[in-house]
């Protein structure tokens, strides 16, 4: 190596410590590939480290404040009264009445036979008052009337 030059020289020794090396490299390629297919083992570490973190916690509930307000109202109301009225009403009421009649009859001849005829007429009057009042019936007794009745005489 005494013959080459200088730059020649360097650039030997420079690939020979690359050449070297790369034995190396393979190594650690290899044991990194191994090291993967480990499960990993976590090693817990206390540390302290002051922390002021301000929190804001929300709460479900409304607070509510009782108050008290009046508030004035007036609700008129009608009341309906009955009045009792009276009431005018028409009552009929029967005022019976009897006629009595007589009835003269001539005749020619002297003979005569008497015979009894009740004859009576009764009439109803509606009447309308005002007040009530209680009918009192008022009837008259039947008259007895002769009649004499014609008879033929030969």
């Amino acid at each position: 190596m005494r013959n080459l030059s200088r730059k020649k020289r360097i650039r030997y020794f420079l690939i020979m410590v690359i050449l070297i090396s790369l034995p190396c490299y393979c190594v650690g390629v290899v044991l990194l590939r191994m090291e993967q297919a480990r499960p990993v083992e976590v090693t817990p570490t206390i540390t302290r480290t002051p922390t002021n973190t301000p929190t804001i916690t929300p709460t479900r509930y409304i607070t509510l404040t009782p108050s008290m307000t009046l508030t004035p109202s007036f609700t008129p109301t009608e009341t309906l009264t009955n009045t009792p009225t009276e009431t005018p009403t028409e009552t009929p009421t029967e005022t019976p009445t009897e006629t009595p009649t007589e009835t003269p009859t001539e005749t020619p001849t002297e003979t005569l036979t008497p015979t009894e005829t009740l004859t009576h007429t009764p009439t109803s009057t509606p009447t309308v008052t005002l007040t009530p009042i209680t009918p009192t019936p008022t009837i008259a007794a039947p008259t007895v009337t002769n009649t004499p009745v014609p008879t033929e005489t030969p």
